[in-house]
């Protein structure tokens, strides 16, 4: 969600080598992070894919957009394609801004009884995450 950082093409790589490792994972990439989740534009994310982009900064992969999830709507198409697609869990990466969006999807998907989990990984240019459990 949030801003060009360094390692969030890490993270991705994390990712698929977490589900070449389970075997049963499907990754989907949003096209321009919120923008394609609002709009149902996604990849499958796998290894071939993502070759030319190991270890280059930022997220140039799957691109990003709007770093914002607040709205109401957004969170009704956000819950809507996340019980679209059957997921079972929402990776965001950013930094305040995204930790604080997912945190109220987080508490908009319990009030739904929502099964997708909301998973933040915290990135950051301007180094302004500060919480002793990071």
């Amino acid at each position: 969600m949030g801003r060009q950082a360094p390692g969030a093409n890490n993270i991705v790589d994390g990712l698929i080598r977490f589900a070449e490792k389970r075997g049963n994972v499907e990754l989907i990439g949003f096209i321009n992070g919120v923008e394609g989740l609002v709009k149902n534009q996604h990849v499958t994310m796998t290894r071939e894919s993502f070759k030319n982009y190991v270890n280059l900064g930022g997220i140039d992969y799957i691109g990003r957009g709007p770093d914002e999830l607040r709205t109401q709507e957004q969170r009704e198409k956000v819950a809507e394609r996340c019980k679209q697609l059957g997921l079972s869990g929402l990776v965001l990466a950013g930094a305040t801004h995204t930790l604080t969006d997912a945190a109220y999807l987080s508490n908009y998907f319990l009030k739904l009884k929502i099964d997708t989990r909301v998973v933040v990984i915290p990135t950051t240019v301007d180094g302004n995450i500060h919480h002793n459990y990071i």
